[in-house]
């Protein structure tokens, strides 16, 4: 099951944090979580940090996602802190508040000061000892709020980091009755099936594509075995764009992914191809680590 007893949301007052509000104010409703609030100022008189959760707890209350009185049975949190360095900041209070899952926009404000800009979300997405929920603050439309979630991608490149992000994939699912997609791009010259699949030839087990997929079917019998539906996709090309792709084809409501595939020249899940896919998908993208806070809690 999961285990979110604490939610983050770091806070600038922009389009981009005030779009990740509804996410993180939905999930500390359905999980009975308590919010944080987060304002990294450079000032005294800052602002308060969560003045914009009143219109935002009634956009959830009219969308039907959660229930008016789940809404205010959240305790919530808004906190101010002096800018030290705003992703060493963020990290340092998740660490003082065991927070167990960071929700941030991936866009801030321009200029020297600027907040949750690219570099500063990078950061904190690399460094983070714990989940973080990304969400791209530019896009058409409100994206989907949790509670409304059908189907959860995790792309899959067979390292631990992987296996991790579908474990947690799966335990998202069964509490948000969705379907969890399965997916594998074959790159040029990759070495990313499992060990136990490369050590026979690709023309013994039909190609890489044939080998990938049942690789994959492999995994899903395991997800599955947890009691939620799993599909596999097998695509070819290069990650980040067969993920983004995918994600439009297939009207995908949320990724798990990892932040760290297998070492070498021919990583798939490396930082870049994570952070390339946080800039250009519209949906929210959960990025855990095999190591660090969970926040599964599952006899495997």
């Amino acid at each position: 099951m999961l285990v979110i007893d604490r939610i983050l949301v770091p806070h600038d007052f922009t389009p981009a944090s005030v779009r990740v509000l509804p996410h993180g104010l939905a999930l500390a409703a359905r999980m009975e979580a308590r919010f944080y609030v987060l304002h990294v100022a450079d000032r005294s008189d800052a602002p308060y940090p969560a003045r914009a959760l009143p219109a935002v707890r009634e956009r959830l209350q009219q969308a039907g996602v959660v229930s008016e009185e789940a809404l205010r049975a959240v305790p919530i949190e808004g906190v101010s802190r002096k800018d030290g360095g705003v992703a060493e900041t963020i990290h340092r209070f998740a660490r003082e508040e065991e927070i167990d899952l960071i929700a941030l926009g991936t866009r801030g404000r321009k200029g020297a000061r600027r907040f949750l800009t690219g570099s500063v979300a990078e950061t904190v997405i690399r460094r983070a000892e714990r989940p973080v929920l990304a969400l791209r603050g530019e896009g058409a439309g409100a994206p989907p709020v949790p509670g409304t979630l059908d189907r959860i991608l995790v792309p899959v490149d067979f390292s631990e980091d992987a296996r991790e992000a579908g474990r947690v994939a799966a335990e998202w699912a069964r509490f948000f009755d969705a379907q969890v997609d399965l997916l594998h791009v074959v790159t040029g010259g990759s070495a990313s099936l499992p060990d136990q699949a490369s050590s026979v030839s690709d023309e013994e087990h039909g190609g890489p594509e044939k080998t990938a997929r049942r690789a994959l079917a492999a995994m899903g019998r395991g997800l599955g075995a947890l009691g939620v539906p799993v599909a596999v996709h097998v695509r070819t090309g290069a990650a980040a764009p067969r993920i983004t792709e995918f994600v439009e084809a297939e009207e995908t409501d949320a990724i798990v992914m990892s932040t760290q595939g297998r070492a070498g020249l021919e990583r798939f899940l490396l930082g870049s191809v994570t952070e390339a896919v946080i800039r250009h998908v519209p949906c929210p993208v959960l990025t855990v680590r095999s190591y660090g806070r969970s926040i599964r809690a599952l006899a495997d």
